[in-house]
């Protein structure tokens, strides 16, 4: 028996754990891994583990209070939306993320999507489906070199997003409230005073925020409606930032030319909603992140830190 046991639980679950083993070897750190969906597995391991790894399984508060020797959790991606932050505190549970593992995946991804918007490319694979050969049926585009670029949030995702971009369009332009002016300036990122400023501004918006109870549908009706009617909405961030009701009714009645976005508020979808039925929004399956070097990377990241912890006390990308 090891000196500690580590639970890995989630979609990225390998049954031999090859990668994780490398990196916990001579550590002393021990592996539970339920089969990924055995759920009831799941549930009866937390009282054993003293640090568990897990992808999008939530760890609320039921799942927190029976975690009774744990003390570190760590997210296998970046986000920390599907931890109970409370809980975890009032039990004194570090909790980390992976930050590191697909930011080149995202980014490219995220100028994927708004270059596909900006030139039409969903009007003209819906043609080529429908065996229609016409250049013409798509909106008039306008060149991306005469278009600004918006992020919404200046972070890492976005700064790099910023650098890929900066080819392509005629100007890139940032808001957060938490800026770094110097920084921006640095890369040649012209800083607006409000998020209204960029909304109004924005060819093609790019949304780089946290989900968190003040960013829910930060995104809403009012704030769609300030957005150019000519202009482009791209999210590779959480699907909970943008009101999905509002979004169908900017796109169906012209407040805004097109969307993509990776991530939905709910996933998986159901493939009802008349979302789906729009042919200016691109949808893929919350897919940004993945490469085969990302998917190495998350299982490899993740270990690492969760050995750190376990060893050393602490490790970095601490967010609780």
């Amino acid at each position: 028996m090891g000196k500690w046991t580590v639970g890995i639980y989630g979609m990225l679950n390998n049954a031999e754990h090859g990668l994780e083993k490398e990196v916990f070897d001579g550590s002393g750190i021990e592996i539970l891994n339920p089969a990924w969906k055995d759920e009831d597995a799941f549930q009866k391991m937390l009282p054993d583990v003293d640090g568990l790894i897990v992808l999008t399984t939530n760890v609320d508060r039921p799942v927190v209070e029976k975690l009774k020797k744990c003390k570190v959790l760590v997210r296998q991606g970046l986000g920390v939306d599907n931890f109970d932050l409370a809980a975890l505190k009032e039990k004194n549970i570090q909790a980390y993320n992976v930050p590191d593992y697909c930011v080149d995946e995202v980014t490219t991804h995220t100028l994927t999507m708004a270059l596909m918007l900006v030139r039409n490319m969903t009007y003209y694979m819906k043609d080529i489906r429908a065996k229609v050969w016409n250049s013409l049926t798509a909106p008039q585009s306008r060149r991306a070199d005469e278009l600004t670029f918006a992020l919404a949030g200046f972070g890492r995702m976005a700064r790099v997003v910023a650098n890929k971009a900066r080819p392509f369009f005629k100007e890139i332009v940032a808001y957060d409230p938490m800026i770094n002016n110097n920084a921006a300036k640095a890369m040649n990122v012209r800083v607006c005073d409000t998020l209204e400023d960029l909304l109004k501004e924005a060819d093609v918006l790019s949304i780089h925020i946290p989900l968190m109870d003040s960013t829910h549908h930060m995104f809403d009706e009012k704030r769609l409606r300030m957005m150019k009617p000519t202009a482009y909405l791209v999210n590779t961030a959480r699907g909970g930032l943008v009101d999905s009701a509002a979004l169908y009714r900017a796109l169906k009645e012209g407040w805004i030319r097109g969307a993509a976005t990776d991530v939905l508020e709910a996933e998986p979808p159901s493939f009802d909603d008349p979302l789906f039925s729009l042919e200016n929004l691109i949808v893929t399956p919350h897919a940004a992140w993945r490469s085969d070097a990302a998917g190495v990377d998350i299982r490899v990241f993740a270990a690492r830190t969760m050995k750190t912890a376990l060893l050393e006390g602490e490790a970095p990308n601490r967010v609780l």
